[in-house]
């Protein structure tokens, strides 16, 4: 018979060894997305350098045409791999075909069969990055799972942070230097997976899209999170794509420069996550949504004309821009949990996300179709205008549709 002592120690190993597989998940997680993010900084050498008379428009589907393949690969990949029942398969093909195609992009001197081949590695980056984080949940439960994702989330947004800052510096070597850097970090991943992963004995059943979408008719209060995270996602894809464009044609920067501005602008929205989440537990989430989007939408509109007067005055604008980033981020994702019930969670973060990455495909589209008829300083500011317009448009609808206050 085993006595309390011992059932209290085999749980803590348990707990232990948990926590260690959710690291190494986390850790694969950080070698797969700052392949992708390594190749932000130095954008406009590797297509304006090298495919010359394409327009603000065209030059933007290079970031476009990954995000598709994250919406329509994000959504497949977990809807297959619950059907067969196999989780690591996928890690394993992801980190292979991600490979091939970071260095295929590197060989064609035709910009459609680059688009192409961007789509096809974003397809298998998504492929690997989505089993990992449905990892994390397989080896989760109700007691721990907060705890696994906040430790798989500082794997992922240290690469989201880390990845442009290295890329821009390597890239100052040669303009190819961060995809083949990216392509080894991808393979790194395959011999990880193979001898450090086991498919789990159970596989969870996951929430379908159609499930995810009519969790938002049947909680219609699951439509104001999902704006917000569609403008902050629309706004994420603009400035990854817009900034090292305006660093380069209007400020002249390097690669390294460049990377150093988009780190500066991930590393207060990184620190801040945890804090502002617990802040809007205590002082509720519509105030630190809206104060939070209201300032950013200002600090976005002015970001083209002051960042015009150099490198300084952007960075001091990039890392406002970050800060109130940081603060409505987690309040949204909260707001989520607040719209519906516990068992629904699952499936309305399915439609969040999905909301979100349609957001996403869409910035750079604008921001292309901006330049075309005009300049830096009046894209930032339309894109500002947006997010100050969409507030206003949210506020009329929690007040008026589900008469709540706000302050």
């Amino acid at each position: 018979m085993i006595t309390t002592e011992e059932k209290m120690s085999i749980e803590s190993n348990s707990s232990r060894n948990n926590t260690k597989r959710i690291m190494f998940l986390g850790f694969l997680t950080l070698l797969t997305i700052t392949a992708v993010s390594l190749l932000h900084a130095n954008e406009p050498e590797f297509i304006l350098a090298r495919f010359s008379g394409l327009t603000e428009l065209e030059y933007s589907y290079f970031d476009s045409v990954v995000y598709i393949a994250y919406l329509i690969m994000g959504i497949s990949t977990y809807i297959i791999s619950d059907k067969i029942g196999k989780r690591k398969l996928f890690i394993i093909i992801g980190s292979i075909g991600s490979s091939v195609f970071f260095i295929l992009m590197t060989t064609t001197t035709i910009y459609p069969i680059l688009l192409i081949f961007r789509f096809i590695q974003g397809s298998f980056t998504v492929m690997s990055w989505q089993i990992l984080m449905t990892l994390v949940l397989d080896y989760s439960g109700s007691n721990d799972r907060g705890k696994n994702m906040g430790i798989y989330g500082v794997f992922l947004a240290l690469a989201m942070g880390l990845g442009p800052m290295i890329g821009g510096f390597i890239a100052s070597i040669d303009v190819f230097m961060p995809y083949w850097v990216a392509a080894f970090l991808s393979l790194l991943v395959l011999p990880l997976a193979l001898f450090g992963l086991d498919d789990p004995v159970f596989i969870k059943k996951r929430v379908s899209l159609k499930q995810s979408i009519m969790s938002a008719k049947e909680y219609p209060k699951l439509v104001v999170p999902c704006l917000f995270n569609f403008i902050d996602r629309l706004h994420m894809g603009f400035i990854l794509t817009a900034l090292p464009l305006f660093l380069f044609q209007v400020l002249g920067l390097s690669e390294s420069l460049r990377g150093m501005a988009l780190g500066l602008f991930a590393i207060p929205f990184i620190i801040l996550q945890y804090p502002m989440g617990k802040i809007s537990d205590k002082y509720g989430r519509y105030k630190q949504l809206v104060i939070g989007s209201a300032i950013y939408g200002i600090i976005l509109s002015i970001l083209g004309f002051a960042g015009s007067f150099g490198f300084i005055h952007l960075v001091i604008i990039l890392i406002l821009l970050g800060v109130f980033s940081g603060i409505t981020s987690p309040a949204s994702m909260a707001l989520i949990g607040d719209s519906v019930g516990q068992d629904e969670s699952a499936m309305a973060m399915g439609f969040f996300n999905f909301v979100g990455n349609m957001g996403i495909v869409i910035g750079p589209i604008v921001l292309g179709l901006l330049l075309i008829y005009s300049n830096f300083a009046i894209a930032f500011l339309v894109a500002g205008l947006i997010e100050l317009i969409s507030l206003a448009i949210i506020i009329v609808i929690i007040k008026g549709k589900f008469k709540e206050n706000i302050f």
